[in-house]
């Protein structure tokens, strides 16, 4: 079993909002959480006369937001966006198919207990941004443990999948990258991936001896680390890169609607960044992490 939602080889779309990270979509995104396809999205790029032909506002603003709505020199224009199909009409019932198997099998097991199989891909702090205060911070909440591959219930899981343990959990366990281990969980569905949550009755298999994050690391890590906004390709595949989750809204049921880039290593322009080319030469074992959710 594959997790279809996650699929990125079946659309692409140039909208202005997927353009950070070279205009990838799930097909989550496209068919669940936009259904933009075929028909495409709409929406209204606001714009200034003025500012078009480099004259100054006159209330000296320098980009125009809601507050130029009743500005004589403001007007908006519609713009649709239509995600590309990268598979030919055979190909895509195909994939069709394929997804509407994986609903089926995700409908019966989602919001239940399963039980749960791999050996982890990575361990790594779980970072929260929360928009809806005005300092916008970022807290650490826990770790995620990342999976490849594995099995859910009697079921065969090919592909990426998530869980989320506590910090005394992590304090008791000591989990790291390479670790086996079978434990109970709740599966539930997050922007089309799939996170096993409240974990119980965890047995270590296999322990690899590699080092674990601890919780005075990731706080640390916290500390020093930048928020960026973009999801540069090269920081994803970076160890130093995390994808935070963002939380919009204090009160929503489901408030996590996007992800920054948190850099470890406190870079703020990553095109610029020479800590990939340093530690290719110059090898140091500084610090652990990798990519995060992506």
């Amino acid at each position: 079993m594959k997790n279809q939602y996650k699929r990125s080889d079946i659309f692409r779309c140039t909208h202005e909002s997927h353009q950070g990270f070279g205009n990838v979509v799930s097909a989550y995104h496209v068919l669940k959480e936009k259904g933009c396809y075929p028909q495409g999205c709409i929406y209204f790029k606001w714009k200034c006369r003025k500012l078009e032909r480099g004259l100054p506002c006159p209330r000296s603003y320098e980009h125009v937001g809601r507050k130029c709505a009743h500005c004589a020199d403001y007007y908006d224009e519609k713009i649709v966006k239509r995600p590309q199909l990268l598979l030919d009409e055979k190909e895509y019932q195909s994939f069709l198919k394929e997804l509407r198997s994986f609903e089926i099998w995700l409908d019966d097991k989602k919001g239940r207990q399963v039980n749960c199989a791999g050996r982890l891909k990575t361990v790594k702090p779980r970072f929260i941004m929360n928009r809806y205060h005005d300092r916008t911070p970022v807290v650490f909440q826990g770790f995620l443990l990342e999976f490849e591959q594995g099995f859910i219930n009697y079921t065969s899981f090919n592909d990426t999948f998530y869980a989320l343990i506590s910090t005394s959990q992590q304090s008791r366990y000591k989990l790291s990258a390479e670790d086996k281990l079978e434990f109970q969980a709740i599966l539930r569905l997050d922007r089309g991936r799939l996170i096993l949550d409240r974990l119980r009755s965890i047995e270590i298999e296999e322990k690899n001896g590699n080092e674990p994050w601890t919780i005075a690391e990731a706080k640390r890590a916290l500390m020093f680390g930048k928020v960026i906004d973009y999801q540069y390709e090269k920081c994803l595949h970076c160890r130093h890169g995390f994808l935070i989750d963002v939380k919009e809204s204090e009160f929503a049921s489901n408030g996590f609607r996007r992800r920054k880039l948190l850099c470890l290593k406190g870079v703020s322009q990553p095109e610029y960044c020479l800590v990939q080319v340093k530690e290719k030469f110059f090898p140091v074992d500084s610090c652990q992490g990798g990519t995060s959710l992506k």
